[in-house]
């Protein structure tokens, strides 16, 4: 879920040009222009109308287009799904910011929003540490082996036919001395979350990252979880209860106000 933070420098990749002029096209199509010809685009981008047709046929090919019996394009079925998809990640973004923004005043530590997608866990929103030592969020995964707070408690409440898939490619991992050290000991701790709704972890991916989370309910399933991040030294006995209570109560009220939106 989460480590200590470090200074990084990036090395900048060459954008792809094909890609990039593909989306550049599938944005051309707008409310009010949701019809184009290969001419019009062609002219638009002053590209040859043999690589407008490349990239239109590439994106037929998708049915990310449709082309209409007249020769004009549109956008195609394909859209749809990810349009769906979109607009569950904003309503949930929009939905649990002000969630995220309470437990940031109430403790001063990362609180994060993160979604499963297959085998990844996104961050789809994050309240920063206002501490001077903290902890910063970053990319994690189920595979090969969950040691977060959020990659057990998202396995363990998996549906059933996900869960079994995940677990055939699990592989054992030693990240710290305090990670799970085997399947036994992992499915033990997967029973204990889908028993208790709540998942922990204590310095199992990161050396000095504690952390806790708490599902999102949506119609039975789920595939989001709060959570909360924090330095090992700052966790005492007499504030675990309330980070818990704390990430318990802010998925609660997500899922309740996504269960109020009609998808």
């Amino acid at each position: 879920m989460s480590k200590a933070r470090t200074s990084t420098t990036a090395t900048g990749n060459s954008a792809n040009s094909t890609a990039d002029r593909a989306i550049d096209i599938l944005l051309l199509f707008t409310d009010d222009r949701p019809t184009w010809s290969a001419s019009d685009i062609a002219a638009h981008f002053a590209m040859p109308r043999s690589t407008t047709y490349r990239y239109l046929n590439s994106l037929r090919a998708y049915a990310l287009i449709v082309e209409d019996e007249r020769g004009g394009f549109r956008l195609g079925p394909r859209i749809f799904p990810l349009a769906r998809v979109a607009r569950k990640s904003t309503s949930i973004i929009r939905i649990a910011a002000p969630h995220l923004a309470t437990l940031g005043e109430q403790f001063g530590e990362l609180a994060v929003l993160h979604q499963r997608v297959g085998p990844d866990l996104l961050t789809l929103d994050r309240v920063e540490s206002r501490q001077s030592i903290s902890i910063r969020a970053t990319r994690s995964h189920l595979l090969p082996w969950p040691a977060t707070a959020s990659a057990k408690l998202l396995l363990a409440l998996a549906p059933e036919a996900e869960r079994a898939g995940l677990m055939d490619r699990l592989e054992p991992t030693r990240f710290t001395a305090n990670t799970l050290p085997d399947l036994p000991a992992l499915r033990a701790a997967l029973e204990e979350i889908c028993l208790s709704g709540i998942a922990y972890t204590n310095e199992e991916r990161n050396e000095g990252v504690w952390g806790v989370a708490a599902p999102v309910f949506l119609r039975g399933e789920v595939r989001h979880c709060v959570a909360i991040a924090v330095p090992r030294f700052r966790v005492t006995e007499g504030n675990v209860a309330s980070f818990a209570t704390a990430v318990q109560n802010a998925a609660a009220r997500i899922g309740e106000a996504l269960g109020a939106v009609d998808f």
